[in-house]
């Protein structure tokens, strides 16, 4: 059993700051049993985290999949887990109106930052809310999450036009927003035709990260976690993409 006091303690000996910029793909399941589930897990970061940016991703890519379907930012729920459909419900927090990808955030400059999915045309561009955080000094925690949710690098196969990523169809979503005014998108899903989940390939990346200093592994409660840093990984990652666009096409070994 833990305490939110207790989150609090281990968060701070991660070296995590209040100033930070934070995005967390999460497993409430893997901290074993928190006193108060995944609000209490929610309010330990912010308290953390309480002149920086706290973000969580919001997926709603398993809920969206068909032409002409609305997003609805105040109901649409997350299907990426408990503790980011925690963060939905707690008011502190702004969701980006992005379709199929959003997050909420909550902090300084949250309101500037969710507007980077105002115009997304793909599912994580270059300058949309995981794109841009190569540029914000972010750190990315994988609170008992495998490098496979590391959204983030769908945005650098996107700048680096790694092929084989899209539907060839372009989907007609609707999004709305906190007003009841309705948005069109028009953007591919993710595709490859090397694997129904490209992403599960990205966990190889786990000991490059970790023996190049962007990367460590740290605890919270029972989890097995890793700490990230955005824009160290995207330098690794942009590197092994150039030299061999095809890297993350399977489970081969980066040498």
């Amino acid at each position: 059993m833990i305490t939110k006091n207790e989150l609090i303690q281990e968060i701070l000996q991660m070296n995590i700051k209040s100033t930070d910029t934070l995005l967390i793909h999460s497993s409430l399941k893997s901290l074993g049993h928190v006193v108060g589930g995944a609000k209490t897990v929610v309010e330990a970061f912010m308290e953390v985290i309480n002149d920086g940016l706290l973000i969580f991703p919001t997926h709603t890519w398993g809920i969206i999949r068909n032409d002409l379907e609305v997003f609805d930012i105040n109901n649409t729920p997350s299907n990426v887990g408990a503790i980011t459909n925690a963060a939905l419900d707690t008011k502190a927090f702004i969701r980006s109106s992005h379709p199929t990808h959003s997050v909420c955030a909550y902090g300084k400059n949250a309101k500037e930052y969710i507007k980077n999915d105002d115009n997304a045309t793909t599912p994580c561009g270059v300058n949309g809310c995981f794109g841009s955080l190569k540029n914000m000094n972010a750190k990315i925690l994988f609170l008992g999450a495998p490098l496979s949710k590391n959204t983030f690098i769908h945005s650098i196969e996107e700048e680096m036009n790694v092929p084989d990523r899209f539907t060839s169809h372009i989907y007609h979503f609707y999004s709305k927003d906190e007003n009841g005014n309705i948005k069109d998108y028009y953007m591919p899903r993710h595709f490859s035709s090397k694997s129904a989940h490209i992403s599960d390939h990205y966990e190889k990346l786990l000991p490059i990260l970790i023996k190049n200093d962007a990367c460590e592994k740290v605890k919270l409660g029972e989890s097995t976690s890793y700490l990230v840093d955005a824009t160290k990984c995207y330098k690794i990652v942009k590197e092994l993409l150039s030299n061999n666009i095809h890297i993350f096409d399977d489970f081969t070994p980066i040498e």
